[in-house]
């Protein structure tokens, strides 16, 4: 396999045990794994080996989450250089970075269509429409109306893997590279297929899960998207 030029995107693990308030966690956030976000690295790293991948570079973004993802993983790759890069930082949520994920769901659904509220309306239903906006950020990447700051990143995103992928045809031609980062980043990385080719399923990744792309016939192609290994 090492005559392939692949790019593997992995999401870092859980930062939140059970039982735990579940913040929005975004770049203003920094927050370590917790010790099952730990063993998903390197349960990661192993299935990774177990497909006969062998990295050369680890990129990962520089939040802790990410940095010790990178770590975990690198212990099946004992010969694998380790390398920060600024951008697969998660996004900054803005005034939603840090708080609990409940009151985000409740104030994305105000936030939506605040012409629709009256006083009968219930806070349940909101809800709904905050659950629902996020529900098409996860699958498909539109940003809901209340992180509309976010319009601007979003496409230097794009524009950034695309570069990103270059560079890796540039220096790791025939080579295996993995990139650490955060859910809100790893699903801009669709951007390096050619036109008219998609992920499958949702973009979102699951903590600890994988993508991966490969070059071949002068294009990258996803071969698998969402893999999480198994504890």
């Amino acid at each position: 396999m090492s005559e392939v030029t692949r790019l593997i995107v992995v999401r870092h693990g859980n930062t939140f045990n059970s039982g735990d308030v579940i913040l929005r966690v975004g770049s203003a956030t920094d927050i370590p794994l917790t010790e099952t976000g730990m063993k998903q690295a390197y349960a990661a790293g192993a299935m990774i080996a177990e497909l006969g991948f062998d990295p050369q570079v680890i990129f990962h973004a520089p939040l802790q989450r990410t940095c010790q993802s990178a770590v975990g993983i690198a212990a099946s790759f004992p010969d694998a250089a380790l390398e920060e890069t600024e951008f697969l930082s998660e996004l900054d949520y803005g005034s939603d970075d840090g708080k609990p994920e409940d009151e985000v769901v409740l104030r994305l659904g105000i936030v939506e269509d605040p012409a629709a509220i009256t006083p009968d309306t219930a806070l349940d239903d909101l809800r709904a429409a905050g659950k629902a906006a996020l529900k098409r950020w996860d699958a498909e990447a539109v940003l809901p109306k209340a992180w509309y700051f976010l319009a601007e990143r979003a496409g230097e995103l794009e524009k950034q893997w695309q570069d990103f992928a270059a560079l890796i045809l540039e220096k790791y031609t025939g080579k295996t590279v993995v990139a650490v980062t955060s859910n809100g980043i790893a699903r801009f990385s669709k951007a390096i297929l050619p036109g008219g080719e998609s992920l499958e399923g949702s973009l979102k990744l699951a903590t600890g899960a994988f993508g991966v792309y490969e070059f071949s016939d002068g294009a990258w192609h996803s071969t698998r998207w969402n893999v999480r290994p198994q504890l």
